[in-house]
């Protein structure tokens, strides 16, 4: 069966729970999945558990094969994992970093490994920094080294953690465009993000995480509603469209004391 289905997944950090026994299904090939919700509710955590990167729980089904079951090799050769940042003092140019994130995982394939690292780095508008030190990039441009390291496989699953956080404006669109382009090739791609615009602009569906369980998923419309704005955020809130269908918020008041952790 293609897709994905997320079944009893727990993960967490140092015996400390972070996501309980969450259940995610009927994400489908060709879709974009937002995942949002205040700090602190299990975002990363989550992705970072699809990626193998933290011990989890419970089931990740990815076309019938749990991804849990697979060893870090396996499971890197279906997924691609874009990191809220990227490591610093590391003595690589932008060229090399992506290679070796390609390499990793025996992605080469038969296309020339160099003519695949210089695809991914101009689809990212990083072609003419290709041979400059890694450290040396500003915060935007590491977010897109980032992410020319996550898509240089063309992976089924694209895991992308707050890809957007160091973008300006055009940049943000560019990123959220090749999101949506990789998942109109057939991929799937879940995102989290804070950009509540954002998330109901691209995303098909979003995911909202609540103090690690999930507390809605589904159409953004749907989804983001007063009483999901009040305990979720602790704010008055609700998603508005203009004549034109482009999303905003209007948000006016704090909805309680104490927000969510």
């Amino acid at each position: 069966m293609s897709g994905l289905r997320i079944r009893g997944l727990s993960a967490g950090y140092r015996g400390r729970e972070v996501v309980r026994s969450l259940d995610l299904e009927g994400i489908a090939p060709g879709t974009v999945t937002a995942l949002v919700g205040p700090n602190a509710a299990g975002k990363s955590t989550l992705l970072r558990a699809m990626a193998g990167l933290i011990p989890a729980s419970g089931s990740v089904v990815l076309d019938g094969e749990d991804l849990l079951a697979l060893d870090l090799d396996a499971r890197s050769a279906r997924i691609g994992f874009m990191p809220q940042s990227l490591p610093h003092r590391v003595s690589l140019s932008v060229f090399e970093s992506v290679l070796v994130a390609l390499k990793a995982s025996g992605g080469a394939g038969r296309m020339d490994p160099r003519a695949r690292v210089m695809a991914a780095l101009d689809r990212v508008d990083l072609g003419d920094l290709a041979n400059e030190p890694l450290d040396r990039l500003s915060g935007g441009q590491r977010q897109l080294a980032s992410l020319a390291q996550a898509i240089v496989r063309e992976p089924r699953l694209l895991l992308l953690d707050e890809p957007t956080s160091a973008l300006d404006l055009g940049h943000q669109f560019a990123v959220m465009s090749m999101a949506r382009s990789l998942a109109e090739a057939g991929g799937i791609v879940i995102v989290v993000l804070h950009d509540l615009v954002l998330a109901a602009r691209w995303a098909d569906r979003v995911a909202v995480l609540r103090r690690g369980a999930l507390r809605a998923f589904g159409p953004a419309d749907d989804v983001l509603t007063p009483e999901v704005f009040a305990d979720t955020w602790a704010v008055r809130g609700r998603l508005m469209r203009s004549p034109l269908g482009v999303p905003y918020l209007d948000v006016d008041a704090i909805g309680r004391d104490t927000p969510p952790e």
